[in-house]
């Protein structure tokens, strides 16, 4: 079984399920998301398109 994924925020602290966090357009094909409380766009630790 895969563990559920969490994510938190690096502005505000805000933490929740990985899916939560909407998707947005990335800069060099990497992908950022959004923090659902802030508003704060972030690269994830989990990005897969990571080099």
């Amino acid at each position: 079984m895969i563990p559920p994924l969490f994510r938190r925020c690096p502005e505000c602290g805000h933490w929740s399920w990985s899916g939560r966090f909407p998707v947005v357009a990335g800069v060099d094909e990497r992908s950022l998301v959004e923090c659902p409380a802030c508003g704060h766009r972030f690269e994830p630790a989990d990005n897969l398109m990571r080099n």
